[in-house]
């Protein structure tokens, strides 16, 4: 049990390291993990009820004494006992692992979001000065930028939408809802160019 514990802890930490970049594999990999662990622990929980249960049928048909009884009895408590201790000591590392794997994705996550707003903040401060300046303008050239404005105001709801959908991604749609935000940001950053290139 210890060896091959260590074998899957090794595979999780190099699965982790693999996944860095992806914590939505991370806490998939974590779950699924913890999923064996739980049914590793019913299965040799079982396995130990059957070979004990032969082992009181084998007592039963044969002459034994009540210290014998006895002995049999406290062997199969102190091996109910280990086994479930092993299999509870499994499942818990494997939570706490989950409990990780989510923690640092919230924190990716927490991360993604000031980095996200930072990018918005400076994308709509070149927006506001090319709105400023657009009242300077000949309104032929003022046409080309109201234009480009509401094209940057639609493209900063649709960024201020994910920002508040990100929280609600669930692991599988993690990596899919980063790049989509990323996309989003970059368009939205590139309407604030094309807003300063019109002046």
């Amino acid at each position: 049990m210890k060896l091959e514990r260590l074998a899957v802890v090794t595979a999780l930490a190099l699965s982790a390291a693999a996944c860095a970049a992806d914590r939505g594999k991370q806490v998939k990999s974590a779950e699924a993990e913890l999923t064996s662990e739980e049914q590793e622990a019913r299965a040799k929980q079982k396995e130990l009820e059957a070979k004990q249960e032969a082992e009181r049928a084998r007592a039963q048909r044969k002459t034994m004494t009540e210290e014998e009884r006895a002995d049999l009895q406290r062997k199969q408590t102190a091996e109910h006992a280990e086994t479930m201790a092993e299999g509870e000591k499994g499942v818990a590392e494997a939570k706490k692992d989950v409990t990780t794997a989510y923690a640092e994705m919230e924190l990716e996550r927490t991360k993604l979001e000031a980095d996200a707003k930072e990018r918005i903040t400076k994308a709509n401060a070149k927006a506001v000065e090319a709105k400023n300046k657009s009242a300077t303008i000949p309104s032929n050239k003022r046409a080309k930028i109201n234009a480009e404005l509401k094209n940057f105001n639609s493209k900063q709801a649709e960024v201020q939408s994910q920002i508040s959908n990100l929280s609600r991604s669930t692991p599988d749609e993690w990596t899919e809802a980063k790049a989509k935000l990323d996309r989003s940001l970059d368009d939205l950053e590139a309407s604030a160019e094309r807003l300063d290139e019109e002046l």
